[in-house]
Formats: structure tokens, C-alpha cells, sequence
């Protein structure tokens, strides 16, 4: 079996409690490209419970242990794909939860396999089933979309990509992590990645307006789909990772 290039996060494939009705699920790590290399990048689900119902975001690959995992915490209801990368594993989950319904990145739509039934379009508006929990906030930086959720009850900012904060010394390969520190999204301090900003160019302004917005939801903690989330200092932090905008 190939060495891992991230260390992971254990345990694995199991539901994690962060707060009263939150979870996270840490899943295998993945790879992509930047600059030519296949680089190595761990991944995670956060899950909300709203009375019975879950709703799944960015969720890691599927397995039916972790499937009955799920179901001990509640009825899948929503399955979420929150960016432009973050799809690859919905069909998995849409297939092994017909019933729910799938909100997706605009710019994805096109690129998904069939589903159960129609995906629907993330924007700034909330789903009725999830607004008196999640507040959300559609971010569209030309090249890159990410729409980000705020878990009103825990104030809990749930991230995909526009932050990253991999943990260098879950890096054991020297060439990888100079390369990762280099893409500008390894901790402590953790930022939005190199490749997003490329993608990002031109639109900063909509990136400050981001900042400014979640700033007014006041988080006291942040969740990452990739790396280690944040508990302390936010409103620092996420000064420090939007710096390239502002």
C-alpha cells in the first residue's frame, strides 16, 4: 500500500460532533493537480442535523458503513456540492439516497452524471428546509464559485476551498510540502490556495464583500473541507486568509 502523502485525520469515515447537531466525517485523502504535480489533499464532510433531517456538505467518498453511520443521526435530506470542485462523490450519495434532494454549484450542473431527480442551483438564497438553521452566501469569482454556510446555532462558518489550512507536518514528503507552502494554503495560517486565487483574478472585489459579509455573522468557529479548522481568533484569521483581496 502506497505511503499517504497527508497523514490523516482519525478517525475515519465516521461522524465526529463538533457541536450540538454538527458533525464532521474525515474522509481518504484525494489528489490534484497544481503547476504540473499531483498533489496530495485530505478531505472532509460536515454534516447538520435540522429536526430529523441531515444535510451533507462536500461529501467524501461513500461507503455503506459509513452510510449506516449516517442514518443513525438522521434522514439524508439534502446532499450538497458547494463549489466548483466539490462534486465528484453526489451521484454516490444521490444513488444511495434517492429521496434527497441534491443543491449544487451552478457551474457543476453540466458536468454531473444522471441523478435521482434534477439537481438544484446554490445562490444566496437558503432552502426553506435549512434557513431558520444555515445562512448561506454565494460567492461567484469568474473562474471560481464556492457557496459558504453559516451554522446559525454552534456560529459555525462551514468552508470549502475559499480557505485551506493543510498542517505541514502532515506532510511527510519535503518536495510536497515546499510545493503546498508554496500554493499559499499551508498552516498555521492558512489561506485561499494559489489556484483559486488565479482563477479569482478580477474579481477581489467580490471576494472583500465575502470577507465583509461573513465578518457580520460573526462566526467563533470555522470548518475546513481541507485541513484544520479554527476555534480561536477568527475574525483574525480570516483577515490573515483573505489578505490577497483586501
Amino acid at each position: 500500500m502506497r505511503p499517504p502523502g497527508y497523514l490523516p485525520y482519525l478517525p475515519q469515515a465516521e461522524p465526529i460532533a463538533v457541536a450540538d447537531n454538527l458533525w464532521v466525517v474525515d474522509g481518504p485523502e484525494i489528489s490534484y493537480r497544481f503547476a504540473g504535480l499531483k498533489l496530495p489533499c485530505p478531505t472532509r464532510m460536515t454534516v447538520v442535523r435540522i429536526g430529523e433531517a441531515l444535510w451533507l456538505h462536500s461529501p467524501t467518498e461513500y461507503a455503506p458503513d459509513l452510510g449506516k453511520r449516517i442514518d443513525a443521526l438522521g434522514d439524508v435530506t439534502w446532499i450538497v456540492a458547494p463549489n466548483s470542485f466539490h462534486y465528484s462523490h453526489i451521484a454516490d450519495w444521490a444513488a444511495a439516497y434517492p429521496a434527497a434532494a441534491c443543491h449544487v454549484s451552478p457551474d457543476v450542473i453540466a458536468k454531473l452524471p444522471p441523478l435521482p431527480d434534477r439537481p438544484i442551483p446554490l445562490g444566496d438564497a437558503a432552502s426553506s428546509g435549512w434557513r431558520d438553521d444555515l445562512e448561506q452566501l454565494h460567492v461567484d469569482l469568474g473562474g471560481f464559485v464556492e457557496t459558504l454556510f453559516f451554522h446559525r446555532p454552534s456560529a459555525t462558518l462551514i468552508v470549502t476551498d475559499l480557505v485551506q489550512n493543510f498542517e505541514a507536518e502532515r506532510i511527510p514528503n519535503p518536495f510536497l510540502r515546499t510545493v503546498l507552502r508554496i500554493g499559499g494554503s499551508t498552516g498555521p495560517g492558512g489561506q485561499t490556495s494559489l489556484d483559486v486565487r488565479m482563477a479569482a483574478r478580477g474579481h477581489r472585489d467580490r471576494a472583500r464583500d465575502a470577507l465583509a459579509h461573513i465578518l457580520r455573522w460573526a462566526p467563533q468557529r470555522i470548518i475546513l473541507s481541507h485541513g484544520k479548522g479554527f476555534d480561536r481568533d477568527i475574525t483574525a484569521e480570516l483577515q490573515r486568509a483573505f489578505r490577497w483581496a483586501t
